[in-house]
């Protein structure tokens, strides 16, 4: 066996290879707060794995998607467990890269000569948060399709690029096939390849500066192999713990659903662009930014949405030169501090508003229960049609019957007292109320 890998290092160098992977010098020694970075390459992997196995069985097309999905989280053996690591992966590589930028300010790893790794992290977190976005609409279903819609409105608002911007990721005048084509290839191809330059370039200068140990420190120096790798595998089993809790969430906690839907990643109503969803939110961690655009009405959104958000941006990138002051560090933490609790009142504060708000309450109650019809409809009419999850949806009578109640019918009738899908109307009735409409009780 010597012999053999004797014979293999001749030939590939691997030991030397392994002897820069392992052997990197850690300042006083391992540590649980070096764990950060190490937990966010292993969600990366785990991105990667589980996209690739989803991309055999996607199909990006806006009359196959909803139904390529439905196969992976209904019928595809291990898909429902592959989608939900993918979805819940991906808020929790958003709330490390959070994690490790709060380590990175509070140990100075931001300072000279580290400048330049600091930005890099800062474009990772916008990468990240950027595949996050595209992966949204992937599903075509009413909460991903909606919820793109107004964050590309959002890239409207821009002044003079922001309507060609908007057009270009649209593909056109209207959302459509192309939207969901060039989101796919943002998602799967040109976004994940930045994402791995921009890795590279931020390990390389990380091996570089070397670590930016705090003092004074506890014990001697040490080398990555053993203990920090360690203490880094057990951090990745950690965050794979997480996972598969958030996967399994519903049959940890509530006993479980249908097949599928107690693997956590739930798949809605498919889209229908004529048919408006008032549940549309973003993921949480957009929901900062959604509140915060409800404080600048009328024509002032593109303070909220363009100008404030790249200030914010540009006092981030310029923390490195203001810690150079006497007081600058401090005054960088005071900063970052005030920005993770404005984040967090704001996030809280649209959750907040949501529970108390019985109208989005309903609009919630009503996409579930169409979201359950698909897929009820899906699993015992024979499948989706080849005209797509939608006509499938249109076909249906229980589905378009209240619909079709409250579009042409509710402005004199009611069904119940209420306009067919539930809603209370505030002025009475011109004619008589249909519910129960031929039947004796009725006459």
């Amino acid at each position: 066996m010597n012999a053999f890998l004797r014979w293999l290092d001749a030939r590939t160098g691997y030991q030397q290879i392994l002897h820069y992977l392992l052997d990197e010098a850690i300042p006083g020694g391992s540590r649980w707060r070096y764990v950060w970075g190490s937990a966010l390459m292993f969600t990366i992997a785990v991105q990667v794995i589980t996209g690739v196995f989803l991309a055999m069985a996607y199909s990006p097309n806006t009359q196959t998607a909803w139904a390529s999905v439905y196969y992976i989280q209904y019928q595809m053996p291990g898909g429902a467990l592959l989608r939900g690591m993918h979805h819940f992966c991906a808020q929790l590589m958003i709330l490390l890269l959070g994690m490790h930028m709060l380590q990175v300010v509070w140990d100075r790893a931001y300072t000279a000569p580290r400048e330049i790794n600091f930005w890099f992290g800062l474009v990772l977190l916008h990468l990240t948060l950027a595949i996050s976005l595209t992966g949204y609409l992937l599903p075509w279903d009413q909460k991903g399709f909606w919820a793109t819609k107004v964050a590309t409105n959002i890239f409207g608002t821009a002044p003079v690029f922001g309507p060609a911007i908007q057009k270009l990721l649209m593909g056109g005048s209207d959302y459509g096939h192309h939207t969901l084509t060039r989101f796919y290839a943002l998602h799967a191809g040109v976004l994940p390849m930045m994402l791995f330059a921009a890795v590279g370039a931020h390990i390389y200068l990380f091996r570089r500066h070397g670590i930016k140990a705090k003092r004074p420190f506890r014990t001697t120096d040490q080398t990555f192999w053993p203990d920090q790798m360690l203490k880094d595998a057990v951090a990745a089993c950690v965050v794979l713990a997480a996972i598969l809790v958030l996967v399994y969430r519903d049959t940890l906690f509530h006993g479980g659903g249908g097949p599928g839907a107690e693997l956590g990643a739930q798949l809605g109503a498919p889209a229908d662009p004529t048919e408006p969803y008032s549940a549309a939110r973003p993921e949480w961690y957009f929901l900062f930014m959604f509140q915060f655009l409800k404080l600048f009405p009328g024509g002032t959104e593109v303070w909220g949405a363009i100008i404030i958000p790249n200030l914010v941006l540009v006092t981030l990138l310029l923390m490195p030169f203001v810690a150079i002051w006497r007081f600058g560090h401090k005054l960088n933490l005071a900063w970052l501090g005030c920005l993770v609790v404005g984040i967090g009142l704001l996030t809280w504060t649209a959750m907040e508003q949501d529970r108390k708000d019985p109208a989005f309450q309903r609009a919630v109650a009503e996409a579930r229960s169409a979201a359950e019809r698909a897929v009820l409809l899906a699993r015992t009419a024979g499948g989706v049609p080849p005209e797509g999850g939608l006509a499938m949806l249109e076909a249906d009578p229980l589905t378009q019957g209240p619909r079709l109640f409250a579009r042409n019918c509710a402005s004199c009738h009611r069904h119940g007292g209420h306009d067919g899908l539930g809603r209370k109307i505030e002025e009475p009735p011109t004619a008589s109320d249909l519910k129960g409409f031929g039947s004796r009780e009725w006459i």
